[in-house]
């Protein structure tokens, strides 16, 4: 069932993984770490210079767009049940401020693995970055 299912043509590039990307330099590493973390200029900076040639680099850029956005809608979703949550128990307001770190510890997490390990490809969000961004990682993926 799942030769099947990879055998469609137009499913070729949405199944490749990212873990065949290699950074080219110190920089290409830097650049993606960061892109986590400042999820904004960074990636934007990566894509909007030459530094989008280096496949590392530019993949790195789509996924911290990836997650920042995911990062932003979990801050919203979180303050909207943290407001509830507190307006029945308010005793609980004084624990569920620390959830908000969670975006923070993420990045942090994902940027040390990019930079010591090099990696590329974590489950949920290559996915989705592969699956919002199939047209621009055709050449990446080839």
């Amino acid at each position: 069932m799942a030769s099947a299912h990879a055998d469609r043509p137009g499913d070729r590039n949405e199944g490749r993984s990212f873990t065949h990307l290699q950074p080219a330099n110190e920089n290409d590493r830097v650049l993606a770490a960061l892109g986590y973390l400042f999820w904004v200029i960074v990636p934007l900076v990566v894509l909007l210079t030459d530094l989008r040639r280096s496949p590392f680099a530019y993949v790195h850029a789509l996924q911290g767009l990836v997650f920042g956005g995911a990062s932003v809608l979990f801050v919203i979703l979180y303050s909207c049940v943290t407001f509830v949550v507190t307006a029945v128990v308010p005793v609980l307001g004084c624990l569920l401020w620390i959830g908000y770190f969670l975006p923070l510890v993420l990045a942090l997490l994902i940027a040390y693995q990019v930079y010591t390990a090099n990696r590329s490809e974590f489950p949920v969000l290559s996915d989705l970055t592969r699956s919002l961004f199939a047209t621009q990682l055709r050449s990446v993926l080839g």
